[in-house]
């Protein structure tokens, strides 16, 4: 059996490769291994992928040889080929699941249903959300957590008619109480995609909804929410008025848009920081605890003025 080669090297470098540098959610988990990293005297150096899975192997080939570990942030390759990566040198997953290899993620899942129970209850019978990527697994666990929470809510509207007495459970913290559920809606959900998950990206996927409006929209992440905001301001489309908008990841510039962006904040410096650690221990020759599952750190909704439809005076956090 060929020794791998990660046994022959000692450089004190990480390797950081990230879907697109340049947007403030791999920023975030890049300061958090470089806290990480930095207490065991490693460095952690980001690369960019540009969205490409074609980049992403021209990059490693030329980064493996000179680092100790690879931490791979919603890479857009195959599992096939990270596997393989993974025996070249010690690798460690953020946002993305790949069987047999240590992986830290947002709970996307949960996320979009705290998002749709949100929209719901401020009165939206529709929501479009705005995809991402094709090969991102974030974007497909999003997807399912929307669908699978307005079946929920569905089943909850119309258990509300018949006096039900129990709770459901939407999501691994969403749960509708009995006393909610009267008030409920079925809500249709549709998806449009986008060809960048950035700003140009979210003013484009504004002029596809105008052609079939909802009452609501999710983006894939902040930089898509805060474009389609950008151009419905310049169409004379009023937020929330008009269509509520939440997106993901609650970056820095979530808080500079007026209305200010409803966001699903998932601690990304916490995921940088814990796939970091699990990593370090694969470099010093201790099975990572993060082998066997990955490991789903939890979100939480916060509330901002880009989605109150109904209620004015309601807290802006949750």
């Amino acid at each position: 059996m060929e020794t791998p080669a990660f046994q022959r090297q000692n450089t004190g470098i990480i390797a950081l490769v990230a879907a697109d540098a340049s947007n403030p959610f791999f920023l975030e988990i890049f300061r958090g291994a470089q806290h990480a990293a930095s207490t065991q005297g490693y460095t952690v150096v980001l690369v960019d992928a540009r969205e490409s899975a074609t980049k992403s192997r021209e990059v490693l080939e030329k980064v493996i040889p000179h680092a100790d570990g690879l931490l791979l942030a919603s890479s857009r390759m195959d599992s096939g080929e990270i596997q393989k990566v993974a025996r070249e040198i010690p690798t460690v997953l953020m946002s993305r699941e790949v069987q047999g290899i240590p992986s830290v993620m947002v709970d996307n899942y949960d996320g979009a249903a705290k998002a749709v129970v949100h929209l719901v209850d401020q009165g939206c019978r529709s929501i479009t959300y705005i995809a991402g990527p094709d090969k991102s697994w974030a974007d497909s666990t999003r997807w399912r957590g929307l669908v699978d929470a307005a079946a929920a809510l569905a089943l909850a509207a119309e258990s509300g008619g018949e006096a039900s007495k129990s709770a459901i459970s939407i999501s691994r913290s969403v749960t509708i109480q009995p006393n909610r559920m009267r008030h409920l809606i079925k809500p249709k959900v549709k998806t449009i995609s986008v060809e960048s998950p950035d700003f140009v990206g979210g003013r484009r996927a504004f002029e596809e909804w105008m052609k079939d409006q909802s009452d609501a929209v999710i983006s894939f992440n902040d930089m898509v929410a805060l474009g389609f905001m950008q151009q419905a301001r310049i169409a004379g489309v009023k937020i929330p008025e008009d269509v509520a908008v939440v997106g993901f990841d609650n970056t820095e510039i979530s808080v500079l848009s007026t209305p200010s962006l409803t966001t699903v904040a998932g601690p990304l410096r916490a995921v940088g920081r814990v796939a970091t650690a699990n990593l370090i221990a694969l470099l010093k020759g201790m099975k990572a605890p993060l082998m066997s599952k990955p490991r789903e750190l939890p979100t939480r909704l916060i509330v901002r003025e880009s989605s109150i439809k109904t209620s004015p005076n309601m807290k802006h956090t949750s």
